[in-house]
């Protein structure tokens, strides 16, 4: 319902009557199939009954600077709300939409940490969204802010991804989480190649910015798919739920559904850190300043590590341990090469590097094996993602 003439004092009374409250969307892990996640989007409840849309009321709010006034009276509503939902699914992280203007506030911050403290809610379990507008629009007192939020084990999610156009530089130099690829990405990258090709690279960008990455308005089988198939991170969207009221949120964690995933696109994710791992360490070698360090040494801390320790339990046991055992020697071996080009020891690099490749040829190997076993029971199960409660499919919100 739209509002029309709508004044700051029509939105200082809502908010005295209490009028503001918020839905609930949940939020899907494309890894393990389960909702970890819920984005709390305000809603305006009349007292007539009428419920009006962010769309009808944030931009005004925005635009006059009362966003703030609602951001401080909603934050200990959101914080009493999380209570109910950490009862039913011990986690879930929440989050909500803050507007660079609150970060223009000294207070904010501090009274943040003391309503989450207050509220006896551990700061994992929150996260803070801001739109990729707001976000390239921080002032340096903004930016202090984002980095003392993230200090203290807030989540920092990057919303709308994809309207403001943010280059990789500008991104490289926020100190956010998450990277939530916008409804215009997703909702048209099934219609034409060049669509997904914008929606590869938007999760490719946040791969290689070390932010997870979740896909918005996902209302279709086809997209959850695909979105796997690049690992994609997350799906939130129709497909697996609405925005829910409180009290209808609670029943559907209750419920326990779990989606059917594969994590073939994890994989190819590997697969690609991999390939490019080995192509920097054969540059760095060839490199004329012996003091240049590009390579990671923790094979733990590189993105196939992650995806190593992570999917113990997925892969067969015997090839995870091949694979692992592999994996680590090779890092050991680049790290004595390339140790060796810094002490200019070319013959110990001439020595070691048939090694490197061959073993660095098993590892691709190993990982298109998992690769390809992956994929192969995903179709065999024709790709079929619907939720399951207790093996029986169930009703999607």
């Amino acid at each position: 319902m739209a509002v029309e003439n709508l004044t700051v004092e029509q939105l200082s009374d809502a908010l005295k009557n209490n009028e503001f409250l918020f839905h609930y969307q949940p939020i899907l892990s494309l890894r393990t199939g389960k909702i970890d996640g819920v984005e709390a989007l305000i809603r305006w409840k009349k007292n007539n009954g009428d419920l009006i849309a962010p769309s009808e009321f944030i931009p005004f709010a925005e635009e006059t600077g009362f966003i703030t006034e609602i951001t401080k009276a909603m934050i200990p509503r959101f914080l009493d709300d999380q209570k109910s939902i950490l009862l039913a699914n011990e986690t879930i992280v929440s989050s909500f939409n803050i507007s660079a203007k609150d970060l223009s506030d000294d207070t904010f911050i501090p009274t943040l940490f003391s309503l989450i403290d207050d509220s006896g809610i551990d700061r994992s379990k929150i996260k803070i969204e801001l739109t990729e507008s707001s976000a390239l629009s921080l002032s340096d007192t903004g930016l202090l802010q984002i980095a003392e939020l993230k200090a203290n084990n807030i989540g920092l999610a990057i919303d709308d991804f994809g309207t403001a156009h943010a280059t990789f530089d500008q991104l490289r130099n926020l100190p956010f989480t998450c990277l939530k690829i916008d409804y215009s990405i997703t909702k048209d990258a099934m219609a034409t190649p060049d669509g997904l090709t914008l929606l590869d690279h938007s999760i490719k960008l946040a791969h290689q910015l070390k932010m997870d990455s979740i896909a918005e308005g996902v209302d279709n089988q086809d997209l959850v798919g695909y979105l796997m198939g690049v690992g994609c991170e997350h799906a939130q969207g129709y497909y697996i739920s609405k925005p829910l009221a409180l009290p209808t949120l609670i029943e559907f964690l209750n419920k326990k559904l779990v989606w059917r995933t594969f994590i073939h696109g994890h994989v190819y994710k590997a697969m690609v850190d991999y390939i490019e791992w080995v192509r920097k360490v054969h540059c760095s070698l060839y490199m004329s300043n012996a003091n240049i360090n590009i390579v990671p040494f923790e094979p733990e801390d590189a993105a196939t590590g992650i995806f190593l320790l992570e999917v113990t339990d997925s892969v067969d046991i015997e090839a995870y341990n091949q694979l692992n055992t592999v994996y680590k020697n090779c890092y050991e071996i680049a790290k004595i090469m390339l140790s060796a080009k810094c002490a200019g020891d070319q013959a110990l690099i001439d020595k070691l590097l048939p090694d490197f490749f061959e073993m660095s040829s098993t590892v691709s190997s190993l990982l298109q094996e998992v690769y390809s076993k992956e994929c192969q029971q995903g179709l065999l199960k024709q790709f079929s993602f619907r939720s399951t409660t207790n093996g029986e499919s169930a009703q999607i919100y």
